[in-house]
């Protein structure tokens, strides 16, 4: 228990800095408060979206998204990734596509999505599949082509073949690269969305309320939501993906735990 508290002082104790910094400055540097406002500003707003039910309808837009974007990419992405770490005409024919592909970044093609599905969900949707699929596929083929050939071979020993292989060799064996993948393309597809959010007409999320605090002047309201994307971002990497690890890598001593 006593090492839970000191990690978790641990933890917050940059945030802890960093808020009464942002405090001190917003009193006494002089700065006008619509670029440093003090922080019962933005909580008194903070506030008032929970209390509209505003900033739940936000959170409820943006994970939706989220999630059933990087659970299609990830799917694909862990699928196909395999397929060119262990089959190598997959690889020769999908080495060149691919890089091509890891060249465009996700938010290039917003004027491609637009034209095709217009102002729509379908328009962030599809961006955020791609930039997840790309880079569990590129993480997923590094991971099952660092596999030791003699734990293959042990395991066609053992009987594994075709979906056995994959399931009892290959994907626990790259796990790490995979988890790793999972993490950057979550931390991508964050980033993106927030974005596309903000440029796409939707009703609801953490994007679009940052976009229209902005439009209106609500200074406040813009720290605030910022903030929210912010911890939602970090407790996204610490109770779901830090508990998958600990579930499978950590737990089978393939990857050191973090202390």
């Amino acid at each position: 228990m006593n090492a839970a508290l000191r990690g978790a002082a641990a933890a917050l104790a940059p945030f802890a800095v960093i808020l009464v910094l942002w405090q001190l400055a917003a009193k006494f540097a002089g700065l006008p408060p619509s670029l440093f406002p003090p922080l019962e500003s933005i909580f008194a707003a903070l506030l008032k979206m929970f209390a509209d039910g505003s900033l739940a309808a936000d959170l409820a837009g943006t994970f939706r998204r989220l999630f059933e974007s990087v659970l299609i990419g990830a799917f694909f992405g862990t699928v196909f990734g395999t397929m060119m770490g262990y089959f190598k005409w997959v690889e020769r024919a999908s080495v060149a596509p691919m890089n091509f592909l890891l060249s465009i970044p996700g938010t290039a093609l917003f004027p491609l999505t637009l034209i095709w599905f217009g102002l729509s969900e379908m328009a962030i949707i599809s961006i955020l599949i791609y930039e997840v699929a790309l880079t569990v596929t590129l993480m997923t083929w590094t991971g099952v082509k660092s596999i030791d050939l003699a734990l293959i071979r042990a395991g066609r020993v053992f009987g594994a073949r075709g979906a056995g292989m994959l399931w009892r060799v290959l994907i626990p064996a790259a796990l790490p690269s995979i988890i790793g993948g999972y993490r950057l393309a979550f931390s991508r597809a964050w980033r993106i969305l927030i974005i596309a959010e903000m440029l796409v007409s939707v009703t609801a999320g953490l994007g679009y309320r940052l976009y229209y605090a902005r439009e209106y002047f609500h200074f406040e309201l813009v720290y605030a939501g910022l903030l929210v994307v912010g911890v939602s971002g970090l407790l996204i990497e610490r109770v779901l993906l830090r508990t998958l690890e600990r579930a499978t890598v950590n737990r089978w001593g393939t990857v050191r735990e973090l202390t």
